[in-house]
């Protein structure tokens, strides 16, 4: 009875054996399938790199990550702010090749971290705010400068379609070129906008605290609240975010 388990065991054994010495073939090939490269790119989303991964004849698996920063003036109405544009995001595509070529069509989605950041501050109390639909203007009050500060951001997650020319995988030489467009589905425009100092009403002559409990300040939070509208109603047609890029690299 021993010795019978005993033989029973050594040929499973060398079953097991003999079924993973098949199979190596079989994987080591898949390993080697898995062609990748890296390259960098720039384009509207910014400037980053991007790693290439191969899943098939047809098919390539594409990370990229973008990051940009930029200062500039931007006007949103009749307020002028010092704006802050921040580009960051990062991706997951599909790149599928329908004549194993350089052509390609895209899908994927983007974890979007797109941003632009408002800063308005005057500390003479030279510049008139409009603010809202009122016609009320307002001005910064030297002693106690008005400042406002604001944001617009989208959708963290971003659908993306689109198509180009170029192969990170497949190619005759190790450096690839690739050149694409697209759009980036971002959705509506998540805007936020506050105050802080104090401002004087031109008709009165008035000088409050934006915080405050005032009359003056809560009509001027009011007509705070009416102008993130009026700006959410300007960045609306900023839901589709238009994609050009270039990218280089080398395959491995």
């Amino acid at each position: 009875m021993g010795s019978a388990m005993k033989r029973n065991k050594t040929r499973m054994g060398h079953w097991t054996l003999l079924m993973a010495a098949a199979l190596m073939p079989t994987s080591a090939q898949a390993f080697d399938f898995i062609d990748w490269a890296l390259g960098l790119r720039a384009g509207t989303p910014g400037i980053g790199a991007e790693l290439g991964i191969g899943l098939g004849p047809s098919l390539n698996l594409r990370l990229p990550a973008n990051l940009f920063k930029y200062k500039f003036d931007v006007e949103e109405d009749d307020v002028d702010y010092d704006g802050k544009l921040k580009l960051q995001s990062f991706g997951a595509v599909l790149d599928y090749h329908p004549f194993q070529g350089a052509f390609f069509v895209s899908a994927g989605v983007f974890s979007n971290g797109n941003r632009l950041d408002l800063f308005s501050r005057d500390e003479n109390g030279d510049t008139e705010y409009r603010i809202g639909d009122d016609d009320r203007v307002y001005r910064s009050d030297s002693n106690d400068p008005l400042t406002l500060t604001g944001h617009i951001k989208f959708g963290n997650a971003a659908p993306y379609l689109g198509l180009g020319w170029g192969n990170a995988i497949q190619g005759v030489s190790n450096a690839y070129f690739r050149f694409e467009v697209g759009v980036l589905f971002q959705g509506q425009g998540r805007v936020g906008l506050g105050s802080s100092g104090s401002a004087i009403d031109t008709q009165s002559g008035e000088s409050f605290s934006t915080q405050g409990d005032s009359m003056e300040a809560q009509v001027f939070r009011a007509e705070l609240a009416q102008e993130r509208e009026l700006i959410e109603n300007d960045i609306s047609d900023y839901e589709l975010y238009p994609v050009m890029s270039f990218a280089v690299g080398y395959r491995f």
